[in-house]
């Protein structure tokens, strides 16, 4: 009977319809690796300033405050698959732009558009992902899609870095687009539709007012624990946050390491993260969310904390260590967590409105750090960041509720 019901939630997890979008994510990776290896270049090249590298990283955030609801609205009525290749289309047209411009400006408003595009396919992607899982064996099958991801991410730096050798900086870009057209081709070619609206819902009217969005799917405890715990993670992680837009920056402006040292550092976070995602989504469906994402939000603090104070690559090292591995815990966690609390008649708009604090965590996090680190120094800037994620822990112990039963497999059973 174990041995039954675990081959049942693995067929369940790993259905073969879903390997498309895993696919679909691997190349997103791709492209987003080579983003984060030429972005910060291209916009120190182009500013001259580390204030200016962290304002293109806040500035493609910035859209996504308006645009990742919107589109989980839309998606609600039009379906997911649309805005799906519409995000990638806008995005490869923004980067594929970049290799006509030589200022800083140009780039600047080439970032925003490309944030858009970025806004546009994280929503509808991560709401056609909700739409093919259940909450049973949803930790596994996300983790699956954030190995997916990471494995691009892992390859995107190289790839993009032997683009740059061979031709030029601003050829990455071009790299970048390409891996978005190759998105487009997988969805359109071998991922269905998985929500079709009511005819009525999908029929677009004219009006001059606002659609109406049902707010009460946001009033509850639950999500008041999710978002306190989104923003600051979102923070730290991701490709707008301080982790990868700064902790470069310090480490070597403060510290005194090499670019190769930085490098390597980066590449032990990826790895860390890469190895502990499978697992992390085995316990999540095993144990629940919540006592996971707690973990996730303490380490982080942890790792943070460590950066705060790093003096050597010894201490570094130990930093991106926990960094990797509460990444997986914390940011993976979160979005299981989320998407186990979207209602499924409006997951769209709901998964939309929790982007709006995911964006403002990675609009806030560059600007705020950087401009700490200005006046009082990356130690002050860290250590404030550590405080907001103990104060997202404490929250989510308080208010969060445990949204995945945990199976007494042994018993057949589940309770609450």
């Amino acid at each position: 009977m174990l041995a039954e019901t675990q081959s049942n939630s693995f067929r369940d997890a790993f259905r073969p319809e879903i390997f498309p979008v895993f696919l679909m994510y691997f190349l997103w990776g791709i492209g987003t690796g080579g983003l984060w290896l030429a972005r910060p270049l291209f916009a120190f090249d182009t500013g001259g300033t580390f204030l200016l590298v962290a304002l293109i990283s806040s500035a493609s955030a910035l859209p996504r405050l308006v645009t990742g609801p919107l589109t989980g609205f839309l998606t609600d009525r039009f379906g997911r698959k649309p805005f799906v290749m519409i995000g990638a289309l806008v995005h490869a047209v923004a980067m594929s732009s970049v290799f006509l411009v030589d200022s800083y400006l140009p780039f600047l408003f080439l970032e925003v558009l490309g944030g858009i595009g970025i806004s546009i396919w994280m929503t509808s992607a991560s709401v056609l992902v909700a739409d093919n899982t259940r909450v049973e064996t949803r930790g596994r099958t996300m983790a699956v899609r954030e190995m997916s991801t990471r494995a691009g991410l892992l390859i995107g730096p190289l790839a993009g870095g032997v683009v740059g050798g061979l031709f030029s900086l601003k050829s990455i870009f071009l790299f970048i687009a390409a891996t978005k057209l190759f998105v487009i081709v997988v969805t359109a070619l071998w991922i269905g539709e998985t929500h079709k609206p009511e005819p009525a819902k999908a029929t677009l009217k004219l009006r001059f007012a606002l659609p109406r969005f049902d707010l009460t799917m946001f009033r509850t405890r639950a999500f008041l624990a999710l978002t306190v715990a989104t923003v600051p993670i979102s923070m730290v992680g991701g490709g707008t946050g301080v982790f990868r837009t700064l902790f470069p920056a310090q480490a070597t402006s403060v510290v005194g390491l090499d670019l190769a040292e930085v490098g390597l550092l980066l590449t032990i976070a990826g790895g860390f993260a890469f190895a502990s995602t499978l697992p992390v989504g085995a316990v999540t469906d095993r144990y629940g969310r919540r006592v996971v994402l707690l973990s996730g939000l303490f380490v982080t603090a942890l790792s943070v904390a460590l950066m705060a104070n790093v003096v050597s690559f010894t201490g570094a090292a130990i930093a991106v260590v926990a960094f990797g591995l509460a990444e997986s815990a914390g940011w993976g966690t979160l979005q299981v967590y989320a998407m186990d609390q979207a209602p499924s008649d409006s997951r769209g708009s709901f998964l939309g409105g929790w982007s709006f604090f995911q964006t403002l965590g990675q609009v806030l996090g560059p600007l705020m750090v950087g401009t700490l680190a200005d006046q009082f120094g990356f130690d002050v800037a860290f250590m404030l960041v550590t405080g907001l994620l103990i104060i997202g822990a404490i929250v989510m112990y308080m208010f969060g509720t445990e949204t995945k039963a945990v199976a007494d497999v042994g018993k057949g059973a589940s309770r609450p």
